[in-house]
């Protein structure tokens, strides 16, 4: 589900008004870095998964509960107080949510839900934002 969200968001880069779309690696290489090599960009992680009981033993069959982050990353020092930058983002966040909220993301995935949002970073200019999306699947063993 993480490669198909990456890769559903790359093909909407334009309309996104991205400059750059990325994974858990280049989300990496940025945070080591201090910043992004470019912005506006979205980086897509795995953010938690929760495995729920097997009620059908002895073959597996379980419910997971995940959550992928969408890591949102603004640039805009045209005001000494952020507040431009937080308009990017406000912006970002909700073009981002249109185009991932209802979307299925895998076969065999439940449609995407909003989950946890929070603020990760301000620095050098930068804001980074994390927004949680909320699937299901199953798990089931093939033995």
């Amino acid at each position: 589900m993480i490669t198909e969200t990456i890769a559903y968001l790359e093909t909407n880069k334009a309309a996104l008004g991205l400059k750059l779309v990325g994974g858990s690696a280049e989300f990496q290489t940025a945070v080591e870095k201090g910043n992004p090599p470019a912005t506006p960009a979205v980086y897509v992680v795995e953010q938690d998964e929760d495995a729920g009981p097997n009620p059908v033993a002895p073959d597996v069959h379980q419910r997971v509960k995940a959550i992928v982050g969408i890591v949102h990353v603004v640039r805009n020092v045209s005001d000494a107080v952020g507040e431009a930058a937080r308009k990017d983002m406000v912006t970002l966040r909700a073009s981002t949510k249109a185009k991932l909220l209802g979307w299925v993301p895998a076969t065999g995935c439940d449609p995407y839900e909003r989950g946890r949002s929070h603020l990760l970073a301000f620095r050098d200019g930068h804001m980074w934002w994390l927004d949680g999306y909320k699937t299901e699947f199953f798990d089931r063993s093939v033995l």
